[in-house]
């Protein structure tokens, strides 16, 4: 059973790979499409950018603000 399985599989990628590399799929298909690729994750990485410097932010303020209260300022008006 598992030497059918095994041929079944060399089989099955064997004639699959001169499929995607043939001319036809990679002219038309993957000159556009790695683009795309390129953008999600430039994007991903700027939504991990972002959402990190916000939370630099808020760390910070919240740093900031326990500091002022330690000091005893007030900067509430009335």
């Amino acid at each position: 059973m598992n030497a059918s399985v095994a041929t079944l599989l060399v089989t099955a990628l064997a004639t699959a790979t001169p499929a995607l590399a043939s001319s036809g799929i990679a002219e038309g298909f993957t000159e556009g499409f790695t683009g795309v690729f390129t953008w999600v994750f430039l994007g991903y990485c700027a939504i991990i950018v972002v959402a990190q410097t916000i939370a630099a932010f808020r760390a910070l303020i919240g740093w900031a603000t326990g500091r002022a209260a330690a000091a005893g300022v007030d900067d509430t008006e009335g």
